[in-house]
């Protein structure tokens, strides 16, 4: 039975919340003269396309993957990329989210499979002129155009087994009153191509802007409908770009790929060995950091810097650590040890840009502080715990992944929680308090002063 009354809603251009009536003032956003007609179209119910239960054993689920060949994004996506599945790729203007689209096409056409590029805001020509510079050789197909109509009919006409869209915030449906960008033409938009193109099975990535935040523009909803999320990070004067997986329904969270751009495009690199091939002789207040990341390590640098001040009230300040828990750290550091950072300055950085949120990082950053305050280096050393408010020293989650990444890149001594298993190749120092983390640097600088003697 087929209804044929036409009916309309008001929905809010700004916002996107929806409403019977026409209102002047949006009720959500309170945005003026933003909710605008829409009409809906009738809706055709037959029983024959009616969704059921479907009862599946364990032995018939199988999960596609491709693997693309490009090493860090196949392990961001946890193992590479999964048959049918939408992935939602985000990062600031310039950072290489088209270039990175462009190697992934190439690497699927490759491998037989045909590709769609849509590109809603480059002509043709700029697209094979990039295509070009970097060098890619397979074939695959370019589509240019901002409607959405016709990339459903493009979809429709040829069996496609990977589809981008640059960007989801470009492409709009002409049947609705308002502007592409907006929040409720890339609702729309986003579940239309997103429902059409999961029925086909075709994988497809959705290139999204970012906002001055560095949050993707548009509705929130719109992460929620995709099956990952990534966000592509970087100083676009630097050659480092990281991937890191927000969300991911088919692999591990907070996932992180390391690209080197060039002048063929990005190339991937291996995170510990990157980082650490910038440090040089490790002086007083750097330490190294196992931080576990998704499925892998990654030894980071530490640095402090705890000068004296001359100022009544001294500076404490952090890049990739939390500010907040760095005073509740040197507050810690005081009462345990009666080591006096009223008079001095903390600077810590996390090298390499990376913004640790683990509490494991607490034993290297107080290794870092104390060996600046005492103008002693640790040397080639690691360190991962949790500082309590009483100074103990409290286990973390994989201890022994980190003790392995340690020892594979010729780490000689790590300084860990008590109970950490012990490695044949590396010297592992259990402590249980800051007071014996800071009894093994007055130790060592009574050797190095003896051996200066």
């Amino acid at each position: 039975m087929r209804n044929n009354k036409q009916k309309s809603i008001f929905m809010c251009e700004s916002c996107g919340h929806e409403t019977y009536k026409w209102m002047g003032k949006c009720p959500r956003c309170s945005g003026w003269d933003t909710i605008k007609e829409i009409k809906v179209e009738p809706e055709e119910s037959r029983e024959s396309d009616r969704a059921r239960p479907v009862v599946i054993a364990d032995d018939e689920v199988t999960e596609e993957r491709i693997t693309l060949g490009i090493e860090e994004m196949d392990r961001v996506l946890g193992g590479g990329l999964t048959k049918g599945s939408s992935i939602l790729l985000g990062g600031d203007p310039g950072i290489g989210k088209s270039t990175l689209s462009f190697a992934i096409a190439e690497k699927l056409s490759g491998l037989g499979v045909d590709v769609l590029y849509v590109s809603g805001e480059e002509s043709l020509r700029q697209l094979a002129g990039r295509k070009k510079r970097l060098g890619l050789k397979s074939a695959f197909s370019l589509l240019v155009t901002n409607q959405l109509g016709d990339i459903l009919e493009a979809v429709r006409e040829k069996g496609y087994g990977f589809i981008i869209i640059d960007s989801i915030q470009s492409i709009y449906n002409t049947r609705l009153a308002f502007l592409p960008g907006s929040a409720s033409q890339i609702r729309d938009v986003s579940s239309r191509l997103i429902r059409e193109l999961k029925q086909r099975e075709i994988s497809h990535i959705f290139i999204g802007h970012v906002t001055k935040e560095g949050a993707i523009a548009g509705p929130k909803i719109l992460e929620h409908m995709v099956d990952t999320v990534l966000y592509f990070e970087g100083d676009r004067m630097m050659p480092c770009r990281m991937l890191r997986a927000i969300k991911n329904r088919y692999g591990p969270v907070d996932e992180i790929g390391l690209f080197q751009m060039g002048s063929a495009g990005l190339i991937s690199v291996e995170p510990s060995l990157y980082f650490l091939s910038e440090r040089r002789r490790a002086g007083p207040g750097s330490t190294l950091f196992p931080h576990v990341t998704g499925s892998r390590p990654l030894v980071i640098e530490i640095q402090a810097l705890c000068p004296k001040t001359s100022f009544s009230f001294p500076k404490k300040l952090s890049i990739g650590y939390d500010v907040n828990r760095l005073f509740i750290l040197v507050a810690v550091l005081e009462k345990s040890l009666g080591v006096p950072f009223f008079d001095r300055d903390v600077y810590v950085n996390v090298t390499g840009g990376i913004k640790v949120g683990e509490p494991a990082i607490d034993l290297a950053i107080a290794a870092s502080m104390l060996s600046s305050y005492k103008d002693q280096s640790w040397g080639e050393a690691a360190f991962f715990g949790e500082v309590g408010l009483t100074g103990e020293i409290r286990r973390v989650v994989s201890m022994e992944m980190r003790l392995r990444e340690c020892e594979r890149l010729h780490i000689k001594k790590v300084f860990c929680p008590l109970g950490t298993e012990r490695l044949p190749g590396i010297e592992v120092v259990p402590v249980r308090h800051v007071t014996e983390l800071y009894d093994h640097l007055a130790r060592q600088t009574g050797k190095l002063s003896g051996a200066k003697a």
